[in-house]
């Protein structure tokens, strides 16, 4: 499985949760932020051994997503809570297949986010809130496994 498919299943997911919200800059895309737009980006890491199998090996591909939101500078923190908890919530426990769509099953597990592979500060989180005239710029944390099998 691909960096690619990763990428595509997490946008995927954040489209049908985010449905014109506001204005998205997707992942590796360019695009100048407004006042209410969010920027999605995706980061892989390292590779952990997930599993020792016979026939195949589990590698679990560590990332974490990060959410930008782009809020008028001046407003206070309320213009942006209400975005961060949202997508806190949107990430939070959340397992995809391939398709991005959310599912209970592992054995179809492809990305989850909140993994206990990762141990303290697995959950998503706000990760830096700051002024950037003329934006207020909020993180939002929400690392994730991709599994694979070689």
């Amino acid at each position: 499985m691909s960096y690619e498919l990763e990428r595509a299943s997490i946008e995927r997911y954040f489209a049908a949760q985010w449905p014109a919200q506001t204005p998205v800059i997707w992942d590796g895309q360019g695009g100048e932020p407004t006042v209410n737009s969010v920027r999605l980006t995706i980061q892989s890491g390292a590779v952990l051994q997930g599993s020792i199998g016979r026939d195949q090996n589990r590698m679990d591909h560590v990332g974490m997503v990060t959410v930008t939101i782009y809020t008028a500078g001046g407003a206070g923190s309320n213009a942006w809570r209400g975005y961060a908890e949202t997508i806190t919530d949107m990430f939070h426990g959340i397992t995809l297949d391939t398709a991005g769509v959310p599912i209970t099953q592992t054995a179809d597990a492809f990305v989850r986010f909140s993994p206990p592979q990762l141990g303290e500060r697995r959950h998503p989180y706000i990760a830096a809130s700051f002024a950037d005239a003329p934006f207020h710029i909020t993180n939002v944390i929400a690392p994730f496994v991709r599994y694979s099998l070689k």
